[in-house]
This record gives structure tokens, sequence and C-alpha cells, in this order.
């Protein structure tokens, strides 16, 4: 694959992705992108597809010492990046433990995944990953979207939805075996804060979903 030739053709498809700041310059020309590569012996471009999640790029950037080369994580799908849902049920959260590869452990996380498909909504995204990962029927919870946010902004591009997904009952979950989970627990809001100060839960969406859930609590009621 020509890597430049791809990474230009997304520029043409995704302008969304390529907003230009004088902050930061992107170089937006392909000759000088080609030269760069070949003076330095970098990689340009759409260095790795992993479609239809996410793509790295390797942008030609300018700042006030001159050009450089910046990667970053562009998702797939414009409409929604990803879906974080918080289980809850009769003043309980629920937990997934799950292997990550990133950093080779153990997890202890909400669910949540990447949108696969353009024409999902985020709801309908949630929705799939709660079927998938617990093993929940659409007619077994209600999910309430609290927000957006950015789990890392240093690295990726895009927003990721939060949702309260509201679970009629303690013991409907059946989780999956794929994707490394390795079981589910629920356990109370307090159990939750004190795996937090432990450092037991460490997950940015985790932590960063249940913020929003606090904060949303506050103007109107989602328990």
């Amino acid at each position: 694959m020509d890597t430049i030739k791809a990474y230009f053709q997304l520029v043409s498809q995704r302008p969304d992705l390529f907003t230009n700041s004088p902050e930061m310059e992107l170089i937006l020309d392909e000759t000088q992108m080609r030269n760069f590569a070949k003076e330095t012996g970098k990689s340009m471009g759409i260095v790795y597809d992993n479609s239809p999640y996410y793509l790295v790029l390797a942008d030609l950037c300018r700042d006030q010492n001159g050009l450089f080369s910046y990667a970053r994580v562009a998702y797939c799908n414009p409409q929604s990046n990803g879906a974080v849902a918080i289980p809850y049920c009769n003043g309980n959260l629920g937990l997934l433990t799950i292997f990550r590869h990133g950093p080779r452990t153990q997890m202890f996380e909400f669910p949540r995944g990447f949108s696969e498909r353009a024409k999902l909504t985020p709801q309908e995204n949630i929705l799939k990953e709660l079927s998938e990962e617990l093993g929940l029927a659409k007619e077994e919870c209600t999910v309430t979207f609290l927000g957006d946010i950015r789990a890392d902004s240093g690295l990726c591009s895009g927003k990721v939805q939060i949702f309260l997904a509201r679970i009629a009952s303690l013991a409907n979950i059946l989780p999956g075996k794929e994707e490394g989970i390795l079981g589910f627990s629920w356990v109370s809001e307090k159990q939750f804060r004190e795996m937090i100060e432990e450092g037991l839960i460490e997950d940015a969406y985790t932590i960063a979903a249940y913020a929003k859930w606090i904060c949303a609590q506050k103007e109107s009621s989602y328990v």
C-alpha cells in the first residue's frame, strides 16, 4: 500500500480529521510529505490500517521549530467513535474483568466498544456491546445518554459516548468470553470508589464515565 497516497485519499474523504490550526500546522501537500519521508526515513501517511476500527496516521506538521512527524489514532466512523456503558442495578455498578493487550494485564472496566458499522447510532452501538459482552437482550436494560468524553486527546481523534445502562436484574448477566473477557462482578458505589483509590481501577474510560454520571446526578435523576 502507498501509505501517503492513502493518506491524501482520506484527506478528501474525511476533512473533519484535518482541520488546520496556526498553533500546529498540518502540511497537506503530498510532495512535501514524500520529501520529508525520503529525507528522514520515517514512514508517513496511513502507517497502520485497522479498519473498521481505527487508523494510525503519521502527519507532517510544522511549528516554530520547523517540520516534524506526529502520529495519532483516527477512528473510522465519523458519527460515533465508540461507546461506554455504566451497568447499574439496585445501587450496584457492574465491572468486567478483562485482559488488555496494550498494558498486557487484567483490568476492571465498564463495558465499551468501537463502533464497527457507520450506520449504527451510539445507542444502537452500546446495546450491541451490552449484548456481546454481558449477554443482555434489549428488553433487559434501558440506556440513557450522559455525554461525551475524549479519553486520550494526546493520541486519539474523536469522542466516545457515555451511557447509563439500567439493568432489570442482578442475575441477568452472562459475560461473553471473547476479546479477553474473564468475568463480571457487581460492586457497590462505595466499593467502586475504594477500587479507584487503591489503584485497582485504572481505566480512563471507566473513571471518566463514572465522573459523567456523578455530575449528571446533580442535575437530574439517573438512578
